[in-house]
C-alpha cells in the first residue's frame, strides 16, 4: 500500500492531490500536513483517500514517499526539524533557489527526483518536469501529463525559467481579449474565443510529431497577410526578444547569480 505524504499544501500541492486522486490506479491514501488548514481540509473532504495530520512530522511518519511543497524562504526554515526515515524516497516541488543544503537536511531519506508541476496537473494535463529520471518516480506521477527528463542541473532550471511565462501568458490572452472588447465584442465571447483560440494552437504544437514553433510560425504568415504583419509589428518592438530578456534574469535568479 503506498502512501504519499505532503509538507505543504498550496496550490500546486493541492492540484497535484487531486491529479493523483483521480487516477485509476491511485495512492491508497494521501496525508497532507496541515500547514494550509482549509487546503487541506478541503482534499480531505473531496477525496476519501486524503487525510490531514496533525502536523508535518506526521505526516511524513505516516508515508512512503513525501513530497516537499514549500516556497524556498520557508522550506529553509522547515525541514531541517522534520525527521525522515532512513532510505525514504523525498520529491521536491520546492522552486530550485539555493537548495544544495536540501539532500543533508533530509537524510537519512534519499531524493528521489526535484520535479515541476503546473496546476494543469489537476486535469492530468501539462509537463511533468523530473531530475533525475528515477522509474519508480516515473511510475508514481504516471499519467498526470507530458514526463519529460532533465540531462543535469542546467537544463532543469532552464526548463524551470520558462514556467515563469505562465501569467505573461494570461497576460497576452487577456490583452487580446480586452482589445476585442473594446472593438465591440461581449467580454465573455472575446475572453472565450481567445481561451479557445490558444489552447488549439498550443495542442497542434503539442501533438506527437508536430513540427517545430519555428516551422509553425512560419506556415502561418503567408506573404502579405495578417499574421505577417502582426509579427512584423511586433518584433519591430523587440516583443520576442524581450521574452528572451526576461527569462535570462530568471535563470540567473534560479543559479543564485542574482
Amino acid at each position: 500500500m503506498t502512501t504519499i505524504g505532503f509538507v505543504g499544501t498550496g496550490r500546486i500541492a493541492a492540484a497535484l492531490v487531486a491529479g493523483l486522486c483521480s487516477l485509476s490506479g491511485s495512492p491508497k491514501r494521501i496525508c497532507v500536513g496541515p500547514r494550509n488548514a482549509d487546503t487541506a481540509a478541503d482534499l480531505a473532504r473531496r477525496f476519501k483517500q486524503v487525510t490531514v495530520a496533525n502536523d508535518n512530522q506526521g505526516a511524513v511518519n505516516e508515508s512512503d514517499w513525501v513530497v516537499l511543497a514549500l516556497r524556498p524562504q520557508v522550506a529553509r526554515a522547515v525541514i531541517p526539524t522534520l525527521e525522515f526515515s532512513p532510505g525514504q524516497r523525498v520529491l521536491s516541488l520546492i522552486a530550485p533557489v539555493d537548495d544544495a543544503w536540501m539532500e543533508a537536511a533530509i537524510a537519512p531519506g534519499r531524493l528521489a527526483a526535484r520535479i515541476f508541476v503546473m496546476p494543469s496537473v489537476e486535469s492530468r494535463i501539462g509537463p511533468i518536469l523530473l531530475l533525475p529520471r528515477d522509474e519508480e518516480v516515473a511510475a508514481l506521477l504516471e499519467g498526470l501529463g507530458t514526463q519529460i527528463t532533465a540531462r543535469d542541473r542546467r537544463e532543469f532550471l532552464a526548463l524551470w525559467s520558462v514556467t515563469a511565462l505562465i501569467a505573461p501568458y494570461y497576460g497576452f490572452l487577456a490583452s487580446s481579449a480586452q482589445w476585442a472588447t473594446a472593438n465591440g465584442v461581449r467580454a465573455d465571447t472575446a475572453t472565450a474565443f481567445a481561451a479557445a483560440s490558444f489552447h488549439a494552437l498550443g495542442a497542434i504544437a503539442d501533438r506527437p510529431g508536430a513540427a517545430s514553433p519555428i516551422a509553425l510560425a512560419q506556415h502561418a504568415q503567408t506573404p502579405g497577410g495578417l499574421n505577417e504583419q502582426a509579427v512584423t509589428e511586433l518584433t519591430g518592438g523587440n516583443w520576442f526578444g524581450a521574452v528572451g530578456s526576461a527569462l535570462d534574469g530568471i535563470l540567473k535568479r534560479l543559479e543564485g547569480k542574482r
